[in-house]
């Protein structure tokens, strides 16, 4: 497996942060010039050439995504579409809520608990909607017709793996860091070389930039809003569907 044949939600959403995680690595390597070690040089080309560093990065990346996402729906009180679908939840538009509830049950085929019975079983309430939503999903795969919503799918992605990513980001450019000024300190004039450099002094700088990005830019309201435009996205498409496999019964219809 390859960068070329990894698909487009996984190049934006998984590789991409998994890239900037390890933008100080590459950082320290250029600095060092560890890559003219031949060692170096030949592990690093079985990686490129075989695809296996895209494959560890989507998957490593994946993986904290993944662990995450748990965390933050149960902060949110569940998946954003499990949210606005519960008849117990507070919603801006009872009329949207019952709307999307009728044509999520007519795609998918799953019932929706009631008020009275989702009271009652709260568990079994949320297990009805997340089976529902699962088959809506499958069933809006189709890329060119659902455009928007594969690309709110991608964006919600990348800000949740770049929020599941960023301790370790922040611990590799930290890590990348200290390594460069212990080089400059201790290493430097054991190899005969300039302590303080151009190059030196721009890697470090490099890493702190990193740093101070992973601590700024990840947060729970970017990954909050861009979960919320993909759950507004997947309903809507579930009304599109049920529309469009309605038409045809109203056509029928009006032809009798």
């Amino acid at each position: 497996m390859t960068v070329e044949i990894l698909n487009a939600y996984e190049r934006r959403a998984r590789l991409v942060p998994g890239v900037l995680a390890i933008v100080p690595l590459i950082v320290l390597f250029a600095v060092l010039g560890l890559r003219q070690i031949s060692g170096v040089s030949y592990v690093l080309g079985i990686l490129a050439v075989a695809g296996v560093g895209p494959v560890l990065i989507v998957g490593a990346v994946r993986n904290f995504g993944k662990a995450v996402e748990k965390r933050l729906w149960e902060s949110w009180g569940g998946p954003p579409t499990t949210v606005w679908l519960r008849l117990g939840a507070q919603t801006k538009s009872a009329a949207q809520r019952e709307s999307w509830r009728k044509a999520v049950e007519a795609v998918s085929g799953v019932s929706l608990l009631s008020l009275e019975a989702e009271c009652q079983d709260a568990a079994g309430a949320n297990d009805a909607i997340g089976r529902a939503i699962e088959r809506v999903r499958k069933k809006t795969r189709d890329k060119e017709k659902f455009e928007l919503l594969f690309f709110e799918n991608r964006n919600y992605g990348y800000e949740r793996n770049v929020y599941g990513v960023r301790w370790a980001a922040r611990g590799i450019s930290l890590l990348s860091g200290f390594t460069l000024v212990g080089y400059m300190v201790w290493v430097a004039p054991l190899v005969d070389r300039p302590q303080v450099s151009a190059a030196n002094l721009l890697g470090l700088a490099l890493c702190l930039v990193c740093l101070f990005g992973w601590f700024i830019l990840p947060s729970k309201n970017r990954v909050k809003d861009a979960a919320d435009r993909y759950a507004n996205e997947l309903l809507h498409a579930a009304v599109t569907l049920q529309e469009e496999s309605e038409a045809p019964d109203q056509n029928a219809s009006a032809a009798s």
